[in-house]
């Protein structure tokens, strides 16, 4: 995390994970809408409310491209595999920003693009939508266009449900 804009970020994700509700009946329809399979609801919707929220409001910033609507959708899928609350999740990434060596759940919660990016290739998504879960922390990949990249970071950063518990 580089200076204050990123510890806004993490201090924003904090609040956003600790009020987040669950998605309501019509935003259940629009991020199915979106999934291809039962497989890929069922990774989507295990997801904590926040992830969801967070997910939904990145798709809904991506217009008129389904593969990065569907890429800002389920980026962070792995996250689920870590089993962390909102209290683990940032302490995980407190100590990573203050560069501690983490292991086990924190590790696994840090690691979340990798876990997720394999979980999505494996149920045959998009080449885009598995390298964004991959890289969305880190540097574009050769495989996104820098305008697919800068569109989907944006997307990413921009999708804030503290405020306005979803983007209409």
């Amino acid at each position: 995390m580089s200076g204050f804009r990123g510890w806004w970020h993490l201090l924003r994700r904090f609040l956003e994970v600790l009020t987040a509700r669950p998605l309501d009946a019509q935003e259940r329809i629009e991020a199915s809408d979106l999934l291809r399979s039962d497989a890929e609801n069922r990774i989507f919707f295990d997801q904590s409310a926040a992830d969801q929220q967070h997910g939904l409001a990145a798709a809904k910033l991506v217009a008129g491209r389904i593969e990065l609507q569907r890429a800002a959708l389920l980026h962070d899928v792995g996250k689920r595999q870590a089993g962390l609350g909102v209290w683990g999740r940032s302490l995980a990434t407190a100590l990573a920003g203050i560069h501690v060596e983490v292991h086990g759940r924190f590790r696994t919660y840090l690691d979340h693009g990798s876990l997720g990016a394999d979980i999505l290739e494996e149920l045959g998504a998009e080449s885009i939508v598995v390298a964004f879960a991959r890289h969305h922390q880190g540097e574009r990949p050769p495989t996104i266009t820098p305008d697919d990249w800068d569109t989907l970071q944006r997307a990413e950063r921009k999708a804030q449900t503290l405020l306005k518990r979803t983007i209409r």
